[in-house]
């Protein structure tokens, strides 16, 4: 007798119908929400949030679930597509890179602290470090005292050229 009550009490609710999906499309858009709070910056689950959206907005012209799901899955690539383009032109990536580490020595001026040849490495000093050395030219000699400039970074060795 209690089983049937309860039976009755669920197939009488209209409360969550399955042709109506508006409240279940909520719920999904606001867990791509949820899931794009714990991951901030990559605008991914953001999409899906906004497919959520418009699949729920469909709902209240359709009881199609083929259309609504069609509608989010729609959206989420257009939602996709804008936000990356938007997020790229707000964090600046087409800017040109600063370099900075070891890179940052191309183009430095150096002084050579032990004579550079090219079957010996010698020793430079850049900006107060002293780095090992190589020539660009196995034939080249570089004396102590010559100032070169840093041409690549090979290992643990940068490459110099004469000034």
């Amino acid at each position: 007798m209690k089983f049937e009550k309860i039976i009755s009490f669920f197939s009488n609710s209209k409360d969550l119908e399955t042709t109506d999906m508006f409240y279940w499309w909520l719920i999904i858009a606001f867990a791509f929400l949820i899931m794009e709070m714990g991951h901030p910056g990559l605008f991914f689950f953001l999409s899906f949030f906004f497919g959520g959206l418009c699949a729920a907005a469909a709902s209240c012209f359709t009881k199609s679930v083929i259309v609504q799901t069609i509608s989010f899955f729609g959206s989420t690539i257009v939602a996709l597509y804008i936000l990356r383009h938007w997020g790229v032109f707000i964090a600046g990536k087409n800017r040109s890179h600063q370099h900075t580490n070891f890179y940052a020595l191309k183009g430095k001026r150096a002084l050579v602290t032990q004579d550079i040849t090219g079957e010996q490495p010698g020793l430079v000093t850049i900006a107060g470090q002293v780095w090992a050395a190589r020539v660009i030219h196995h034939d080249d000699r570089i004396l102590i005292g010559d100032v070169v400039e840093v041409i690549d970074i090979r290992g643990a060795h940068v490459v110099v050229k004469k000034v």
